[in-house]
Formats: structure tokens, C-alpha cells, sequence
């Protein structure tokens, strides 16, 4: 025996037109009963099924993942009960499906078994859709030709009522509340403030939001006119209302005017995600809760000081310029010997010479095309001149070749340009890694965050004398420990104030992480390489 769950369905438009949740549920019990098919439960909704966001099914589809394996199908009458939306309806399908329960309309049945049944499901699917579709395009002309027609056809505004005239249309009427709009608009052509109005109405009897009396002051249906919105072609309009206004035209004319010279333009601050006096704003660490620390400024009693601290935990603050100097001090460490600067050079050089060697490929190649596309412009050429080939032809075939041509040839110049930018992108590695705290004072906020996260890969902290991080860059390490600079056991005394909380010290050019060290080669040379843009005037070393 298979287990079902029953499913009925009417949107609160269709319960109008005679469909029954009482109909549906009784004809799904009957196709059980007749099936020898056990229901666990039932459920009933009064929701439109443009989409899968429904109270009751939502419900179900938390029932039947708490009852995996133990429902075997959803039955609904027909698969419009089911969807009328026929992507979301196939996303749904398969997930029900992987839950182990199969869907079934039972006045449209389909053997989900037989892949071309997906075409009728589809179809089945797909119409209902088509109707909602069809239908919507119907409501809004209808509503958009009622406001052509001067007719107010939704939820009545405040100070109307919706009703019907003779004829049975929709029209809006006054009501009670029309006073307090009448009063409104008098009391701001005064040039009473919103603020001091929003208290007036209130002691006249009425308690309306801010932003309420602002919307009732701009809606042009209280001098009796109807606004039709812009659509494609059609701009947007005014027309004349079938309702009665409650204020005059000049009224609200005059309100408008007061608007617009009330206007006032705001100067609103500039937000600077990175402040030159803040480099360590994203990349410093909380050493209490390890949050990103942010940093912000404070006024003093004569000027405003800057500091780092933590939002999340609150128990960390520290001044800006104090973790500044801090880092620049550990920068000011980074000085290279003269056998270290030689690895430096061969590492650079190793680099470039692959990217030259891919360069040089790229440049025999095209310069094959260019011998190519030049003789067959010759041979063409020869087969015009004996008239082997039609002019109109010649031209067009002529004119494809020419756009090849210069087109290699551009790339051809771009490759000779980068081929010329090596020899000074070397240079600029070199004297980056002679002084690295002066170069990193000129560097822009974002280049100088980008250069400590790639020399210092783990998180980093300050607790108010040392900046403490896991480790350096690897690569980088390898050069300071050929300096003899640092050297393992001697951290401290090297860096005064930074401590490595798990230092290990590189194990050379062949490491057991070549995939980490390789990374952190690349990671590191190529930042020097490419990131740092110096001053014109900067003094490169050979």
C-alpha cells in the first residue's frame, strides 16, 4: 500500500468563481479509497500558486523531509492546483523527487516513467502559467485605461472612500477625513514645517506619520486629477478625475512651489574606504577576539587623535600613529646583504626568463601569420591583375586580409613594448627590497595593505608593544636568513617588535610544501614586480 499526501488548493479569486476546497479534497479522498492508498495527511490553501512561498506548502515540505522514505505521492487534483509557474514548479518537482515522493494530478495523469511524458507535464505545467501571464496583462490595461478614464481604481486614498456610480463603475467619493487634507494643505501654504504640522493635525483630531503628510501633500488626486504612469512610448500625464477634488488647483500649485524652494541639497561626507593616517584599517587583528580591527578618530582638546580598535569585543583600542611606527620599525629591518640580494636576482631573473621564453613563442608565431597574410595578399594581387577574380570580390577579400594584417601587427608592437618594461620592472624589485620602509611610506593606502598581507600571510595583531603574527612570507624569509640577519632561536632580537608565534625556519629553494613556498615566490616577487609604481624621480639600483 502506498502513502499519499492530499493537497487542495483556490487562490481568493477562483473561490469566487465556484471552486471548493471541499470539492477537491473530497474527490482526492475517493481516488485513495478507490487506489488502496493510505493518507497521511491533508492540506488545504487559499493562496495564488504564482510561486512556491505558500503557508500550507511550505508546511508540507517541512513534513516530508522530517518523513523522508515514508511518503511515497503528492496528489492534487490537477496540476494547476499544484503550479502555475512552470520553473519553479520543475526545480520543486526534483526536489520532491530526491525526497523519494512522486507528484500526481489525478484528472491529468502522467507515467513520470516514460521520458517523453516531460513534454505533457510541461505542457500541463506551462498553460496555467500562460493564463496568470495573460491575465495580468489584462488587470493592468484594464487599470491603466480606468486612469486614462479619470477613475481611481485601487485602495482609495486617504480622505476618499472607494465606491461605484450609477453606471457601476469605480469612482472615489470624500469621506470624513477630507477635513484633515483640506487642513493640512491650508496650514503648509502658511509655510508651517512638516514637524510643526505633524503636532497641529494632532491636536485637531488626527494622528498622521511625517512621511504620510508629505505623500498626502504631493498626490495630485486631491485637486481632482489622476496621474497616469509613463510605459514605453506613452509619457506620464495628468488627466482630469471623474471625482470630486477637495482642495483647489492654485492650492496645490502653491504647496508644490513651497516643496521645490525648500528643497535643501545635503553634502553628505565622502566616504573613504582607505584613509592615508589608517594602512592597517582590513589587515590588523583584535589579540582578544581576533576580529578585523577598524579605526576611527577621536577629538581631543585640541585635535583629533587616531586609533585601531575592535567594534566586536570592545576590549581593544590602540593609537594609530603608536601601530604605525611599529610597523614601519619592523620594515626598517628588511635589509639585505650582499649574497642575499644575488638569490633576489636569481629568482627575479628566473621569472621573467619563462615569461620571456612564453613571449618569444608568441612572437615567432605571429610573425609566421604576418609572412603568411603578406603573401596572400600578393597572390591575390597577381589574380586581379589577371583577371582570375571579380572586382567586388577582390575588394571585400582584400579588405579581410588588411584588418589581419594590422592586427597582428599590433600585437606584434604590444609584444616588443612588454618585452622593453622587463629590464625596469627588475630594477624596481631591487630597490624595493634594498629599503623597504621608504618605499612602503610612498606607497598608496591600498598597496601598502596589499604588500603586509603578502609579508605577513597569517593574521596579524598588535597588544600594545609587539605585533604578533605565525609567520613571514616564506620566500621572504629565505632571503633575510641568508642575509644572516635572522636566524632561527634569534627572532626577538632581530625584530624588537614583532613576535612569530610558530616560527619555522624555510628549509631552502626545495622545501617539503613546494605548492606553499612556490605560492609565496610568486605571491611576493610578483607584488614588487608589478604593484609598486615609484616617482619619476626615483633613483633606481642597478
Amino acid at each position: 500500500m502506498k502513502n499519499a499526501v492530499i493537497m487542495c488548493r483556490v487562490s481568493s479569486d477562483e473561490q469566487a468563481k465556484g471552486y471548493s476546497l471541499d470539492i477537491q479534497h473530497e474527490q482526492l479522498t475517493t481516488y485513495c479509497n478507490r487506489n488502496d492508498i493510505n493518507v497521511l495527511k491533508h492540506y488545504r490553501e487559499d493562496h495564488s500558486a504564482k510561486d512556491f512561498n505558500r503557508p500550507e506548502f511550505q508546511n508540507f515540505l517541512k513534513y516530508a523531509k522530517k518523513n523522508k522514505d515514508s511518503i511515497d505521492l503528492l496528489l492534487v487534483t490537477s496540476w494547476d492546483r499544484f503550479s502555475r509557474n512552470i520553473t519553479d514548479a520543475f526545480i520543486i518537482l526534483r526536489e520532491l523527487e530526491a525526497l523519494g515522493i512522486q507528484v500526481q494530478a489525478i484528472e491529468q495523469p502522467i507515467d513520470m516513467s516514460i521520458p517523453e511524458n516531460k513534454a505533457m507535464l510541461a505542457l500541463f505545467l506551462a498553460i496555467p502559467e500562460i493564463d496568470n501571464d495573460r491575465r495580468s496583462i489584462k488587470i493592468k490595461g484594464g487599470m491603466r485605461a480606468a486612469l486614462k478614464a479619470g477613475r481611481w481604481c485601487r485602495t482609495a486614498p486617504f480622505g476618499y472612500k472607494n465606491s461605484r456610480d450609477e453606471e457601476n463603475k469605480p469612482i472615489i467619493i470624500v469621506n470624513e477625513n477630507a477635513k484633515y487634507v483640506k487642513f493640512l494643505y491650508e496650514q503648509f501654504s502658511r509655510n508651517v514645517s512638516l514637524s510643526e504640522l505633524k503636532c497641529k493635525v494632532k491636536e485637531y483630531g488626527k494622528e498622521i506619520a511625517k512621511n504620510t503628510i508629505r505623500n498626502i501633500l504631493s498626490n495630485p488626486v486631491y485637486m481632482g486629477k489622476i496621474v497616469v504612469p509613463e510605459l514605453k512610448d506613452e509619457p506620464l500625464r495628468l488627466v482630469e478625475g471623474e471625482h470630486n477634488g477637495i482642495i483647489s488647483e492654485k492650492l496645490f500649485n502653491k504647496v508644490q512651489d513651497i516643496f521645490a524652494s525648500n528643497k535643501i541639497k545635503r553634502h553628505w561626507p565622502v566616504y573613504t574606504p582607505h584613509k592615508p593616517e589608517f594602512p592597517l584599517r582590513g589587515v590588523l587583528y583584535c589579540s582578544k577576539c581576533d576580529a578585523k580591527m577598524t579605526a576611527s578618530k577621536s577629538k581631543g582638546r585640541s585635535k583629533y587623535y587616531g586609533y585601531y580598535h575592535c567594534n566586536e569585543c570592545a576590549n581593544e583600542r590602540h593609537k594609530s600613529e603608536k601601530v604605525n611606527s611599529a610597523i614601519e620599525d619592523i620594515l626598517k629591518r628588511f635589509k639585505l646583504k650582499k649574497s642575499a640580494t644575488e638569490i633576489y636576482k636569481s629568482a627575479v631573473k628566473s621569472l621573467l626568463k619563462g615569461e620571456k621564453k612564453d613571449l618569444d613563442k608568441k612572437k615567432i608565431k605571429l610573425e609566421k601569420s604576418h609572412s603568411t597574410i603578406v603573401s596572400r595578399i600578393e597572390k591575390l594581387q597577381d589574380i586581379y591583375i589577371d583577371g582570375d577574380i571579380e572586382k567586388p570580390q577582390y575588394k571585400t577579400t582584400l579588405e579581410r586580409y588588411k584588418k589581419e594584417k594590422s592586427s597582428i601587427t599590433e600585437q606584434l608592437e604590444t609584444l616588443k613594448s612588454e618585452n622593453s618594461n622587463y629590464h625596469a620592472w627588475f630594477k624596481k624589485g631591487i630597490n624595493f627590497m634594498f629599503d623597504f620602509c621608504t618605499i612602503y611610506s610612498k606607497m598608496e593606502v591600498s598597496s601598502k595593505q596589499r604588500l603586509l598581507e603578502v609579508i605577513f600571510p597569517e593574521k596579524m595583531s598588535y597588544d600594545g608593544e609587539k605585533c604578533r603574527t605565525g609567520k613571514l612570507n616564506e620566500f621572504l624569509a629565505l632571503i633575510l636568513m641568508t642575509s644572516r640577519e635572522l636566524q632561527k632561536g634569534k627572532v626577538g632580537q632581530f625584530f624588537p617588535k614583532l613576535a612569530l608565534t610558530h616560527w619555522v625556519e624555510p628549509e631552502g629553494f626545495e622545501p617539503s610544501s613546494k605548492q606553499g613556498s612556490s605560492s609565496a615566490f610568486y605571491m611576493f616577487i610578483s607584488l614588487l614586480i608589478f604593484d609598486y609604481k615609484p616617482e619619476a624621480n626615483t633613483q633606481f639600483i642597478a
